[in-house]
């Protein structure tokens, strides 16, 4: 009448994990049940399958995590836009521009890459002939202007140089000027006449000036008016 300690009539007994006078609990599984055949996995999950941990690229407990892009270990950049901005909206227009309007390009046609340009008149594909000067006699106004200004320019200086011939000849006059010879009152006529004659051309070339002035105004004024903004 020994009972499992070996004592006579004792109340030892085994218990459902075979050991005596036990408890029950060195033989239970993860789930509590005595020599049950629950176990942790590799996730440590009691009875479980091994799926609680996986990565995105199934590996148990493995680094690989969904990127910004939604891609498993990707960096991010599969999604990016043009500016950087990952799922973002900007994109390419039709002149390659980022997140643009598509007008950077376009020639006066609207047309991207397009060759037509505007001539010197602001005429799109136009032969520069819409705003050609006016003629008079023959000749266009900016070149009837350019020689009616050199012929001015060309009379003062030859007035100049007859003026400096004159007044060099005063000088010379005066440094050995002689009484009785009498050239000082003919050369200083002379130099007044020539002064006259400077005057006359300076005006000239004043009006000239003046007139090419206006003329120049008058033909920006009329572009300003037919050229497009």
């Amino acid at each position: 009448c020994l009972d499992c300690a070996g004592v006579i009539n004792g109340p030892a007994v085994y218990d459902l994990c075979d050991v005596c006078d036990g408890d029950n609990t060195t033989c239970l599984d993860c789930a509590g049940v005595p020599n049950g055949p629950a176990v942790y996995d590799l996730c440590d999950v009691c009875d479980g399958d091994n799926t609680t941990c996986l990565d995105c690229a199934g590996v148990i407990n493995g680094p690989n995590v969904y990127d910004v892009c939604d891609v498993c270990g990707g960096d991010g950049a599969s999604c990016l836009d043009c500016l950087g901005v990952p799922n973002g909206g900007a994109v390419y227009d039709a002149c390659d521009v980022c997140d643009g309007d598509g007008t950077a390009c376009l020639d006066c046609r609207d047309v991207p890459f397009g060759t037509s340009a505007y001539d010197i008149c602001g005429v799109c594909e136009g032969d520069g002939s819409s705003c050609t000067c006016k003629t008079i006699g023959g000749c266009p106004v900016d070149e009837l202007d350019y020689a009616l200004l050199e012929w001015s320019l060309t009379a003062a200086l030859s007035k100049l140089d007859g003026t400096a011939a004159v007044l060099a000849g005063i000088k010379d006059e005066l440094c050995r000027y002689d009484v009785g010879a009498g050239r000082l009152n003919d050369d200083i006529a002379s130099y007044l006449d020539e002064a006259l004659e400077l005057k006359e051309v300076l005006a000239n070339f004043l009006f000239v000036q003046m007139y090419s002035k206006e003329q120049v105004e008058k033909f920006n004024d009329a572009r300003a008016k037919e050229v497009k903004p």
